[in-house]
């Protein structure tokens, strides 16, 4: 298991370092603007209805009833029950969407309220949800077969689907765009080409699981039809209040000055990076494994799998914060400081991403233990866990936003994380879900020291080699980030080797 996290990591990796050149080319063609603000505005909407229909509420619920499935069905029953699923989101999603392009003005009103007294910006940006809207259909089909193969333990293929997508989009940047009387239209209409093709190279490699998913393999009275509804409804109530928190934040950020969202969007990207390589790679596997220990009743392998990929979240996300706190800006100079990305946009996007930061290990605590309640079934602890946050941030976003502007929002979050785990921690303690059995304050002692140690020899590089930073190309930028990075990682590992923990 931990070798397909570390080959899962390494792949999610690649794309993400293709994810940020794509981010580079947008913030060098098109800056940051009237146009950028529409376009990530109108975006948000379908990743955050994918976040519900594919990666979360679906996969949540399908992996853990399609690995027991596995484990005691024919292959006929398989192929109904992934057919019969395929199909059912399918007609859901079209629903949806036509409905979402028919109400886009009024959508837009209200995720974006301070786009009305704009009107050219306001039409823009319903335009381009029209545009992009489809892409809710098409990414969530690529995500519901990738549950399936995670299953059929296929990791390492379905890491490149946002490659695909990355790729298109710089393609559409550098060359497509220009035949467009508004470029940021050619960069929309990309987004759909993108997820055409993810679905198209998902139906490949969907091949290698042998299943087959067809219209003739559809039963619409299939017994676990119910059952994924049932239990998919709190789920689905429980990612609507997470939703509801961004539409509200998506309301928030349309008031603040002009850039404002795209200064965020470039720190979620960045942050991303780490929530993607150790929280989303750790949590997609972990949810198989957990669902097959529950399966088996083997607690002692699950209470094990917890202990051991917790003690990995902390062993990486501390550090990785601290890093991403003393780096950020010269992260940002490096990888956005061109053409009309400016270092007033510099300066916005590093209090924000400082902010995340902090919070970074909060949210990949979140997404390792909730795997814990859904591989039994257990959809009411984050439901009500997913309400209190909702109101805790919101709460919060009153005072932080006063306190730290266009960076309020992420301190928010950062915080509201801190609190979630530790509901989540308390509730796995106390149903005996997880027991931990390590010595747990020596070890969290161990990890602190090596970072402050870290950080100690980061200092000291960093006075001594970013002298003049901004006036340097992106050769000798990366070079010298890569170098302070890799010189300050390798300080800590060295430091936890010699307090006795051996990674």
């Amino acid at each position: 298991m931990l070798w397909n996290i570390i080959k899962i990591s390494l792949s999610t990796f690649l794309s993400k370092i293709i994810g940020f050149l794509r981010d580079i080319v947008i913030a060098n063609v098109f800056g940051i603007n009237i146009e950028t603000d529409s376009f990530y505005t109108a975006f948000r909407l379908p990743n955050l209805l994918r976040k519900i229909f594919a990666e979360g509420a679906f996969s949540y619920v399908f992996i853990p009833i399609l690995t027991e499935y596995k484990q005691k069905k024919s292959k006929k029953k398989i192929n109904e029950l992934v057919s019969t699923v395929y199909f059912i989101l399918l007609i859901i999603l079209i629903i949806i969407t036509i409905l979402g392009i028919i109400f886009s003005s009024k959508i837009i009103k209200i995720i974006s309220p301070g786009f009305i007294k704009n009107k050219n910006k306001f039409q823009l940006t319903v335009n381009i949800l029209k545009i992009t809207f489809p892409y809710i259909i098409l990414i969530s089909l690529s995500s519901y077969l990738t549950s399936i193969l995670n299953i059929w333990n296929i990791f390492i293929s379905p890491t490149f689907i946002p490659i695909i997508l990355n790729i298109t989009i710089i393609l559409s940047s550098l060359f497509t765009i220009k035949y467009f009387h508004k470029p940021i239209y050619g960069l929309s209409l990309s987004i759909i080409i993108g997820g055409i093709l993810q679905l198209i190279y998902q139906k490949i490699n969907i091949k290698n699981t042998h299943l087959k998913i067809k219209i003739s393999n559809i039963n619409i009275f299939h017994p676990e039809i119910k059952r994924i509804f049932i239990n998919i409804c709190p789920i689905i109530l429980s990612m609507f209040m997470y939703q509801i928190s961004q539409i509200i934040n998506s309301s928030i950020i349309s008031y603040l000055q002009e850039g404002t969202i795209s200064w965020i969007y470039y720190a979620d990207r960045l942050i991303e990076l780490p929530l993607s390589i150790i929280g989303t790679t750790i949590s997609s596997v972990l949810l198989t494994k957990l669902s097959n220990s529950y399966h088996k009743n083997d607690n002692y392998k699950f209470n094990k799998l917890i202990n051991k990929y917790i003690k990995i979240t902390l062993l990486l996300s501390i550090p990785i914060s601290i890093l991403l706190i003393l780096s950020s800006k010269i992260i940002i100079i490096t990888l956005f400081k061109y053409g009309k990305f400016t270092i007033t946009d510099v300066l916005m996007t590093t209090k924000i991403l400082i902010a995340y930061a902090i919070g970074l290990t909060g949210l990949i605590f979140i997404k390792i233990v909730t795997p814990c309640f859904y591989s039994q079934y257990n959809t009411k602890i984050p439901i009500k866990i997913a309400i209190f946050n909702l109101i805790i941030t919101q709460l919060m976003n009153f005072f932080t936003i006063k306190i730290f502007k266009h960076a309020g929002l992420a301190w928010s979050i950062s915080i509201s994380a801190y609190i979630n785990s530790f509901i989540l921690y308390w509730q796995l303690k106390k149903r005996k879900i997880i027991n931990f059995k390590y010595n747990w304050k020596s070890f969290i002692i161990k990890i602190f020291l090596s970072t402050f140690i870290m950080w100690i020899i980061f200092e000291i590089l960093f006075k001594n080699t970013c002298n003049n930073f901004t006036n340097l190309n992106i050769k000798f930028r990366l070079m010298k980030l890569l170098f302070i990075l890799a010189t300050s990682s390798i300080i800590y590992i060295s430091s936890l080797f010699l307090l006795g923990i051996k990674i």
